[in-house]
């Protein structure tokens, strides 16, 4: 494999260092819950990868990525949360446990974890352990949540037309953040706030920061229930509700990138490596090896000038 196409870990300064973690999949490998325990990891045209397993059967739902590469999905029927490293070994198939049918997961800056739950109006916060810190009693079910930028504002939905927000900072409640028709399923925010839903009607609508309907993305593939963001920001990933097929569709144009479907079963949820995610989760790719080249030219020689400036003033 190429290094363009590796995925890398990369936090901050590690480039001076020259110290990455490396991971066997490539950014942008879309990860689809579908059921019996399973996740199937797929390249982004619809090639099977490998398949995952929690060893716990039933639904597989919500998923998502940590900082450091680890993979976490809900096994919805088990009510647990599974946790993966980088490498696709299964580290730990309970490494939390919900309040009631755990759906979706999503990490914050400080590497703590809030969980959504479809059969209690809670949300569970627990420590990068999966050890439980908080539990917030909110105004429904939360199946599907996504956290702001703002490290404090969780929205939810409980599979109705009305999308709920919850201040996790002050543990008090947010005027709704907006209303649709259908029942509205998973959700995520973009860096500019906008909030991208998926929805049974078949359409994924796009809110902007203040709840503004700002465009309507017509699926064809009837409800959708999966979604989330690709890693280039500008697309997003989608799938039919209790069926297989899935999409990725241009978020400017409305245009289908991508379409094909899940071999495993039925389809319950969709990561991306490399996704884009507004609270703080996940992780981000390597700069292009040819910015990376230019930035390690660009280290020596400001190093190389340095040097003879010191060298110049003895």
């Amino acid at each position: 494999m190429s290094f363009k196409s590796k995925f890398l870990v990369l936090a901050a300064g590690i480039a001076i260092s020259g110290s990455a973690l490396a991971v066997p999949f490539d950014v942008g490998s879309v990860f689809a819950s579908v059921g019996n325990g399973k996740v199937d990891v797929y390249t982004q045209t619809g090639t099977l990868i490998t398949t995952l397993d929690t060893t716990l059967g039933g639904y597989t739902t919500g998923s998502t990525f940590d900082q450091a590469g680890n993979f976490y999905v809900t096994a919805f029927e088990a009510n647990k949360v599974s946790k993966f490293n980088s490498s696709g070994t299964l580290v730990n198939a309970s490494w939390a446990t919900g309040l009631g049918s755990a759906e979706s997961i999503v990490f914050d800056k400080a590497g703590d974890a809030y969980i959504g739950n479809a059969s209690a109006n809670k949300i569970l916060k627990v420590n990068s352990s999966g050890v439980a810190i908080k539990t917030y009693t909110v105004q429904s079910n939360t199946d599907w949540i996504d956290l702001a930028a703002d490290q404090t504002t969780l929205i939810y939905s409980d599979e109705s037309s009305t999308l709920r927000q919850w201040n996790v900072g002050t543990d008090t409640a947010l005027p709704n953040f907006a209303s649709i028709a259908g029942s509205n399923y998973a959700k995520r925010i973009r860096p500019n706030g906008d909030l991208m839903v998926a929805n049974s009607s078949g359409n994924v609508y796009r809110f902007d920061s203040a709840g503004v309907l700002k465009q309507t993305y017509a699926t064809g593939i009837g409800g959708v229930f999966a979604l989330n963001l690709d890693q280039s920001g500008t697309s997003f990933w989608t799938g039919a509700t209790g069926g297989t097929t899935v999409e990725q569709i241009d978020i400017a144009s409305g245009a289908i990138l991508q379409k094909w479907n899940t071999k495993g079963g039925t389809l319950f949820g969709l990561s991306v490596l490399g996704e884009i995610q507004a609270g703080g989760g996940g992780v981000a790719a390597v700069p292009e090896p040819e910015t990376y080249a230019l930035m390690l030219f660009g280290l020596a020689a400001t190093a190389l000038f340095a040097r003879r400036r010191s060298r110049a003033a003895i």
